[in-house]
């Protein structure tokens, strides 16, 4: 497993990346990313130091960021890692007791390769991306 990114989840891609650098020292952003399969619009920012975020925001009916956002909890939404084997890793994971929240899915930001996010023992969401 490799680190990738830490997930925020925002109302806005704008609002975020303005409220983002006021408090962290961003280098960089990508471009943003829309996302309709999994109803997300994403930016990636690195901060000084080579921490990657992730920005998330709703996109479309049914989006996932939407409730997340209007209960207030689990902002900042999930870690992230790259992974050889996907398969063989969310079974070894769901082995340890963790839950996946969905299905494995496409996802436009990975060119594609499959994500999937698992809630874990610890409490948090763990985001697995296909392919080192």
């Amino acid at each position: 497993m490799i680190f990738d990114h830490i997930g925020l989840f925002v109302a806005d891609l704008d609002q975020g990346r303005r409220k983002l650098e006021a408090i962290l020292p961003i280098a960089a952003f990508s471009e943003p990313i829309e996302d309709v399969g999994l109803k997300v619009r994403i930016q990636f920012a690195t901060d000084t130091s080579g921490v990657r975020y992730e920005l998330v925001a709703p996109f479309g009916e049914g989006d996932p960021v939407s409730g997340v956002l209007a209960s207030g909890q689990a902002i900042l939404n999930h870690v992230a890692y790259r992974v050889a084997d996907l398969d063989a890793d969310m079974a070894r994971l769901r082995g340890e007791g963790a839950i996946p929240l969905g299905p494995a899915a496409p996802a436009v930001a990975f060119g594609g390769r499959r994500v999937v996010f698992l809630l874990t023992r610890l409490r948090f969401i763990l985001e697995l991306v296909e392919g080192l």
